[in-house]
């Protein structure tokens, strides 16, 4: 049965509204997307441990925690184009800031300041498109996109490492080319907001969505797993850079894998998305999670580069297959868009966790054995607080 989207409150996203949505993310987000290049270069650049290198990644990622939990709250009332624009000068500035922090406290607030805006972008986002007339396919498109920009950046950040070797003695560091980088991509976004929706619910809008029933408390059972999920990710992905070099691997080699990665998660979307919109989820959702599980304690630990090449890239983009699939059946037991909208708050609050605690998990295990074992107890516990919602998505098809 076909629901009017102006009863349900779906949004009928044009093409061009679409890709100007994903764009705002994309290029905002570009700090975030190439976060373990950040660590890598943060280790570097400050001579500083994995450990404290984690601890600027985990203040980031909690401000995007915190924040996109708030907006989500909010969607549909507030202007977007105003919140990505204000947010979108905000990222541009701390990227610039971050180019000349001279110490690492001072270098953690503007990425901390730089995650609170982030946050408000990435929930406008997620809303919008958690509430569109096809949530998998939207979703499906958006983490295609999201594995695209990672192409993109494995293929740049290797060399924006370099940077500073261009201009010897003028005191730049690794990490200066790599927010740099960011910097500009920020001021790109600014292009793309205007075609964005608008789909705020104002007092005096004719459009106003309609107040929807509150989000089943199984679906927020369900984003607590996932967020479990991502933390036991994050352990092994945040340190991707770090694991390479393990196998004597150069940064320009480790980006060529993480293009790979990225490559398959492409694919993986869009056939997520395919597949999400037109089958039950129970079943993909379970091989994937078991295909994590499997493959942990392989790419945590890798023997060779071999084992690194064949590993690194399915396991990295393993959970973006994934999402699609798990936020349409999200979409369809809170069809207002909270608990999609949420997600993000989720994913980065556990997943702001990872960089801090798999740094200390390397450190005490000389490497990053113990990271693959707690990735592996991670996907287990999270799978389990899933299954109830995606059983209840299931049987409302």
């Amino acid at each position: 049965m076909t629901v009017d989207p102006a009863i349900s409150g779906r949004i009928d996203l044009t093409r061009t509204q679409l890709m100007a949505l994903i764009s705002v993310m994309l290029f905002g987000f570009s700090a975030a997307l190439g976060m373990p290049f950040n660590l890598d270069s943060i280790v570097l650049a400050f001579s500083t441990t994995n450990a404290m290198a984690g601890r600027i990644a985990t203040v980031e990622m909690l401000g995007v925690a915190v924040n996109s939990l708030i907006f989500a709250q909010l969607a549909g009332r507030l202007n977007p184009h105003r919140t990505f624009l204000v947010c979108i000068i905000i990222v541009a500035a701390m990227n610039l800031g971050a180019i000349f922090a001279p110490d690492l406290m001072i270098l953690g607030i503007c990425r901390g300041i730089s995650g609170l805006a982030l946050g408000a972008i990435i929930a406008t986002v997620m809303s919008t498109a958690g509430r569109s007339n096809n949530p998998d396919m939207t979703f499906g498109i958006l983490n295609a996109c999201v594995a695209g920009m990672g192409m993109v950046l494995a293929l740049i950040l290797p060399q924006a490492l370099r940077f500073y070797e261009l201009a010897p003695g003028q005191g730049l560091s690794e990490s200066d080319g790599l927010f740099a980088v960011y910097f500009v991509l920020a001021l790109v976004a600014l292009f793309f907001i205007r075609a964005t929706p608008r789909t705020e619910s104002e007092a005096d809008s004719e459009s106003s969505v309609p107040e929807q029933p509150p989000a089943p408390l199984s679906g927020w059972i369900a984003l607590v797993g996932l967020g479990i999920i991502f933390m036991g990710h994050g352990v092994i992905a945040m340190f991707f850079m770090r694991i390479g070099r393990t196998v004597d691997l150069t940064p320009e080699v480790i980006g060529l894998v993480g293009m790979a990665a990225s490559g398959i998660g492409i694919f993986m979307s869009v056939i997520a998305g395919m597949i999400g919109a037109k089958f039950k989820s129970m079943i993909p959702i379970g091989s994937i999670l078991l295909l994590l599980v499997i493959l942990a304690p392989f790419i945590s630990n890798p023997a060779n580069t071999i084992q690194f090449f064949l590993a690194a890239p399915l396991f990295l983009f393993l959970p973006v297959g994934m999402m699609p699939i798990f936020l349409g059946a999200l979409s369809r037991v809170d069809p207002g868009g909270k608990l999609t909208g949420s997600h993000p708050a989720f994913v980065t609050l556990s997943g702001g966790v990872a960089p801090i605690l798999g740094g200390i998990l390397a450190d005490a295990g000389e490497g990053f054995v113990l990271n693959g074992w707690f990735a592996v107890a991670c996907f287990i516990i999270g799978a389990g607080l899933m299954f109830s919602v995606i059983r209840t998505a299931d049987q409302k098809r």
